[in-house]
């Protein structure tokens, strides 16, 4: 992992149509600092117009957020997993048809957004951040809050991307004259009984299907809504994979906050998962599809007969992935994961996790991501780098830090 990251330190990759484009010289927005002659492919700028909507040298910045990520008492010990899912869920509120939402505006200090269920927990996130934007009062509420997710990915050990600056913080009635009276881009509750527009964890099974259908016909509701969620945005299936992967390698939930309960990947929670994908990694080792009662547990696969370049036979051994439904003290009478309790172990998994193995077409980059690592790392730069500046067009000018002080 080191060795790559000396390799490409300073790539810049972004997507266009599914595809992952990777430059080596030039960065997407353009620095105010040479370049002369470079065209931003997002903004359309050039280097001199961009140095006049001034770019900052964020090093003290992204130093301060970088100090206050440890903490023994929080967790598995760090604030990384918790910022970068605060900025993913910042996000993933855009609407590519509308060209609303997403980070800018950093509508979640409104009361709609920031009190969506699927948002709990994140106050946290703004408390620990909020001293950082009083020393640093240029910068927005929204581009901080953004940039901390990616000074976390960093600090795990994932990629070096670098940060474009930019975006606005709304009045409140700036947000209702674009989003109405709740101020907030919401959904219209198709994909989200919430009216979120944020993915939901688990619709529930169809029960119109029978229980000899395959799985993904059983789970269609989430597999769906999941789906048609990230098109939304304007991901493709692999960006839709790369990015639940990136965000679900890291941290835990917690019974009190979403009804559901346990890590992701407990081998290290708090780092970037550079030897394989966490609980998928072990999960998609499984056949599901000839599982008779797949919530009863799941039938271990003989990796020489399918998929013969995965992981030895021994790596399946004390597996035993299980569905546990875990009451939700206040929102709903259940919650659905699958739990995988081997060798004195406890990983999870939500439904919408497991969609990533019951689907197809998510299945298909799942394997490859668990063959190739490195196209897992440089996808998932251009991925979270779409995500982050989703609504955002000709608002934003790069970083001008230097490369060496990006953590």
């Amino acid at each position: 992992m080191d060795v790559l990251r000396r390799k490409v330190p300073s790539l810049f990759a972004f997507a266009s149509s599914g595809d992952t484009r990777v430059q080596l010289e030039h960065p997407p927005h353009p620095i105010p600092k040479g370049l002369a002659h470079a065209v931003c492919p997002i903004t359309g700028l050039r280097s001199k117009e961009a140095s006049k909507q001034g770019a900052h040298d964020l090093t003290a910045v992204r130093n301060a957020i970088h100090s206050v990520l440890q903490d023994p008492s929080h967790d598995d010990g760090s604030y990384s997993p918790l910022l970068i899912r605060f900025a993913w869920h910042i996000c993933g509120t855009f609407d590519k048809e509308s060209n609303t939402g997403g980070s800018n505006g950093a509508t979640m200090r409104f009361y709609a957004e920031a009190n969506d269920p699927e948002n709990a927990g994140f106050e946290k996130a703004k408390a620990l951040l909020a001293p950082i934007h009083e020393r640093f009062p240029w910068l927005s509420l929204a581009d901080l809050w953004v940039l901390a997710g990616y000074v976390a990915i960093e600090a795990t050990g994932g990629p070096h991307i670098r940060f474009a600056s930019g975006r606005r913080d709304f009045t409140e009635d700036e947000a209702v004259a674009i989003y109405g009276k709740s101020g907030c881009p919401f959904g219209d509750g198709k994909f989200n009984p919430h009216g979120s527009r944020l993915p939901a964890a688990d619709l529930g099974p169809n029960e119109r299907v029978p229980a000899s259908a395959p799985i993904c016909q059983r789970e269609a509701p989430t597999i769906n809504a999941m789906r048609s969620t990230f098109n939304r945005m304007g991901m493709s299936d692999r960006e839709t994979v790369a990015l639940i992967m990136l965000g679900h390698q890291y941290g835990r939930c917690h019974r009190e906050v979403s009804g559901y309960e346990g890590a992701w990947w407990a081998a290290n929670p708090t780092k970037w998962n550079s030897d394989g994908m966490g609980a998928m990694y072990c999960a998609v080792r499984y056949d599901w599809e000839y599982e008779e009662n797949p919530c009863a547990g799941a039938r271990p696969m003989n990796p020489k007969e399918r998929w013969p370049r995965l992981a030895p036979a021994n790596r399946l051994q004390g597996l035993s992935w299980t569905e546990a439904v875990r009451p939700h003290p206040i929102l709903a009478p259940g919650k659905r994961q699958y739990d995988d309790t081997g060798n004195g172990r406890h990983l999870m998994m939500l439904i919408s996790d497991m969609c990533l193995v019951w689907d197809p077409e998510y299945k298909k980059h799942l394997h490859r991501y668990g063959q190739d690592r490195k196209a897992f790392r440089l996808d998932c730069m251009a991925a979270w780098k779409k995500l982050t500046e989703l609504g955002c067009h000709g608002l934003l000018t790069e970083e001008a830090t230097p490369q060496n002080n990006i953590n």
